[in-house]
């Protein structure tokens, strides 16, 4: 998940042949004017399993979450800059429904959906420990609801630090570790890497139903808020990244 160029020297050679997902350039974003396409990069990053848990909504990843996002460099500052394109996955139907129990979902209207979105700038590696700074919000979905509940905002975000661990989280969460970048791929180069976090905060609902009068039962539902040390964010990512000047996108 993050650019490739500081992957590099850590990663490993993949023990044995596995699946790797199909990667698509295509989304990549519009360099800014002037850039020199041989000092950006395209990163496509899915992930594709894991396990996120916000306050009491503890769910499995089934379905891929894909970024697309370039980073490149000043050639007189050498300052970084990081575009994010777009977050994109499937909704994530959560267990248990509006009730939180589960089996009670069966009806459409019973049935709460999840789904990931970007909520601020992205950061690649912005200090020791953490490789990816990335906020996000969740959309909540249900009939009952509208269009825009969320769990966080654009003002008060999801936060993730995203690193290989060991974290140090405050109790009752206790450290946990994920795995180094391994190559799997090399045409396109692909990464493999498990990235963790659960020393975040997850902030209360908003925008659930007309005038947010749903806020309270959706954070009643989810546990929120939910303090930090007792949320855990656990991604496995294959990145791909391909250079623009490869690319032919200057």
């Amino acid at each position: 998940m993050v650019g490739m160029a500081g992957l590099a020297a850590q990663a490993a050679p993949a023990a044995a042949e596995e699946e790797i997902p199909e990667f698509s350039f295509e989304g990549c974003p519009e360099l800014p004017a002037g850039a020199d396409p041989n000092l950006w990069l395209c990163t496509v990053a899915k992930i594709t399993s894991g396990r996120l848990t916000l306050g009491g909504i503890d769910q499995e990843i089934h379905q891929p979450i894909t970024i697309v996002y370039a980073n490149g460099y000043d050639p007189v500052t050498f300052e970084e800059t990081v575009f994010v394109e777009s977050m994109d996955s499937e909704p994530i139907r959560v267990e248990g429904g509006i009730l939180g129990i589960p089996g009670s979902d069966f009806l459409p209207i019973m049935q709460i959906h999840a789904q990931p979105q970007l909520a601020g700038e992205l950061e690649l590696s912005p200090e020791p420990g953490v490789l990816m700074r990335q906020r996000m919000k969740i959309s909540v979905q249900n009939p009952l609801l509208g269009d825009s509940c969320t769990i966080g905002t654009d003002e008060d975000p999801i936060t993730l630090n995203l690193g290989l661990g060991p974290t140090n989280p405050p109790a009752p969460n206790e450290p946990i570790t994920g795995s180094p970048p391994t190559d799997v791929s090399t045409d396109p180069w692909v990464v493999k890497t498990t990235f963790v976090d659960n020393a975040f905060a997850v902030p209360k609902s908003a925008n659930c139903g007309p005038f947010g009068w749903f806020n309270g039962i959706v954070d009643w539902q989810s546990g929120l808020p939910a303090a930090a040390g007792t949320n855990t964010a656990i991604f496995t990512t294959y990145s791909a990244s391909k250079g623009y000047a490869q690319l032919g996108n200057a």
